[in-house]
């Protein structure tokens, strides 16, 4: 997503752009070199609830100078240590004034008719440099090609140049961020078959649904033709639209319309369609355990997207390629109820066929006061130094116990309502992360998982550790006891060779 919205009526402010005004402010131009690391395999499709290489992600934008700058290096260790395996970029709305050629974008372009070379700036980050860093972290890369103001051409070089260049294959390709929404860049509406004169991201004139999903299945088959002249092998997605009653904040009207009309243009060329998964709108008085129960909205939202795949595009996956407790700035993203929501809300989504499941965003120029979408520190106006965990880093970081490649994640139940469960089991080996979602409530729940006896190891993160140098405790604990977790945590449970 790239903003903060009410969808129902199609507005919404443009949320990456206060982060990049600040990036430009204080970025240096750098040269999108080249990796001289090998290109990544294309990885493929797997089995619902069996996890495959790319589970866990991460949105990086082009103006991340915080990124390419501050220290790449540590940064880069984190997300390795967090088992983020994917890299989606050049960042929400971004990608869709974004020309990769010349790193540059067109956000401070005022229309249409300004000529892109006369109004572009030059981005922090590269995409030879991304590349660089996503395989330092071990991480694949997920590009979204620019379909609001670029050309099928433009979209098919960089294709080829990911093909033919070391160390820049891409796993994934999208063609637009959310074009079924009234804030992307959108050139393609005012020429045929709709003609709709005056459109500017979220100005006066705001197109139907259907006026969307009319232009964008005409307009977006000669960027996946020419994708794939480029490279055959390429897997290539589209934008998946959710309904405001699935997720107010990622929600249109006429969702399945999008849904149905796109996919029928599209089926034969697409591999996967990107979900964007943002549960709350507004934020004002929602409760932490509200927010920790909104994973439990995910099972008939993958059963719709599963069923309309089968139904208009068969073979179809799907991922998430954006997720947050809102699309708009929430100071929930600084406390211990983000860590739950980022482990929980990846979880549910993977037990249900995700390929993927990707956090937006790295960084983004927060403050507590005002609220954050990042995963790190930006630095100022933060409090933290740049590259500083936030809370759902850690919930990523311990979701990625539970997602090694292969391994097969379910919800289980935990016999709490207040808990949250799901086991991944590998081989003989098993991992059980559970979510107490009550805020002042220790809950005690019966080990129903490991042979009685048996030694385990836990990790814990709770709003009491929060606050700590490392909030994450490790201790041990005994299989067929009472197992206590405390107020507001994440407890995983691991034990070698106890399954049969």
């Amino acid at each position: 997503m790239s903003v903060g919205e009410v969808y129902g009526v199609q507005s919404r402010w443009r949320r990456v752009r206060s982060a990049a005004i600040v990036a430009a402010l204080v970025a240096a131009v750098l040269s999108a070199g080249c990796s001289s690391l090998h290109t990544a395999d294309t990885p493929q499709a797997h089995a619902e609830g069996t996890v495959g290489p790319l589970a866990l992600g991460v949105n990086i934008a082009a103006w991340d100078n915080i990124y390419e700058h501050t220290d790449a290096t540590a940064v880069t260790d984190l997300l390795d240590s967090a088992g983020l395996r994917l890299v989606r970029y050049p960042g929400g709305s971004w990608a869709d004034e974004y020309d990769w050629s010349a790193n540059t974008d067109s956000s401070n372009c005022t229309s249409t008719a300004t000529a892109a070379s006369s109004c572009s700036v030059v981005d922090a980050l590269g995409f030879g440099d991304l590349s660089t860093h996503a395989r330092s972290a071990g991480a694949s890369t997920f590009a979204t090609v620019n379909y609001g103001s670029g050309t099928p051409s433009e979209a098919a070089a960089w294709v080829r140049r990911a093909a033919t260049t070391n160390g820049e294959g891409v796993a994934l390709w999208e063609v637009g961020n959310e074009t079924y929404s009234c804030v992307e860049t959108n050139h393609h509406l005012a020429d045929a078959p709709t003609f709709i004169k005056g459109y500017t991201p979220s100005g006066p004139v705001c197109p139907s649904t259907a006026s969307m999903a009319t232009s964008y299945a005409v307009n977006v088959v000669p960027y996946l033709e020419a994708m794939r002249r480029a490279d055959s092998s390429a897997r290539i997605g589209v934008p998946w639209a959710f309904s405001g009653n699935q997720a107010a904040g990622a929600g249109v009207d006429n969702a399945s319309l999008w849904n149905a009309k796109v996919l029928r243009a599209v089926k034969s060329d697409i591999s996967f369609v990107d979900a964007h998964w943002y549960p709350f709108d507004q934020v004002s008085g929602v409760a932490d355990q509200q927010i920790l129960l909104s994973t439990r909205r995910i099972p008939a939202a993958a059963a719709q997207i599963r069923s309309t795949l089968h139904r208009d595009a068969p073979g179809s996956t799907f991922l998430i390629g954006e997720t947050n407790i809102s699309d708009r700035l929430t100071t929930f993203d600084f406390q211990p109820v983000s860590a739950l929501f980022a482990a929980a809300t990846s979880l549910a989504w993977l037990s249900q066929g995700a390929e993927s499941v990707d956090w937006f965003d790295l960084n983004n120029f927060g403050s507590p006061a005002k609220g954050d979408y990042g995963l790190v520190s930006s630095g100022s106006p933060e409090s933290e130094p740049a590259g500083t965990p936030f809370p759902p880093y850690y919930g990523e970081e311990l979701a990625s116990k539970l997602t090694t490649s292969g391994s097969d994640v379910k919800t289980v139940d935990s016999g709490s309502t207040d808990v949250l469960g799901f086991t991944s089991d590998l081989d003989r080996e098993r991992q059980i992360l559970l979510v107490n979602t009550a805020p002042s409530t220790v809950v005690s729940i019966a080990d129903r998982w490991f042979a009685s006896g048996s030694h385990l190891d836990t990790l814990t993160y709770s709003a009491s550790t929060a606050d700590t140098a490392n909030p994450i405790v490790r201790s041990t604990a005994t299989a067929g006891r009472s197992l206590v977790l405390p107020a507001e945590s994440i407890v995983v449970l691991s034990m070698t060779d106890p399954i049969g």
